[in-house]
């Protein structure tokens, strides 16, 4: 029988004047987005920039950051708005 002791560990402390580490919210789907909380990450994966980054990858194709797919919505909806 193992009769080992497990102590805990001391919880560190950051040094007077040091920064808090905060941990980057970030998605594969949106690559260069760092996001600032994780409401907004949620809402980011209800969004039609995930949902069309998620279609890329399952095609073998790059992830779009945010001005390139806003570039190619907005150039989709004038298309359909010309062909009306």
């Amino acid at each position: 029988m193992n009769t080992t002791m497990m102590l805990p560990l001391p919880t560190p402390t950051p040094s007077p004047g040091a920064t808090t580490f905060v941990p980057e919210l970030t998605s594969t789907t949106a690559p260069g987005k760092i996001f600032v909380s994780r409401t907004e990450l949620q809402q980011h994966y209800k969004s039609d920039w995930h949902r069309y980054n998620l279609k890329r990858r399952e095609a073998g194709l790059p992830m779009l950051n945010e001005t390139d797919f806003t570039l190619r919505l907005e150039a989709a909806v004038a298309l359909r708005k010309e062909r009306e």
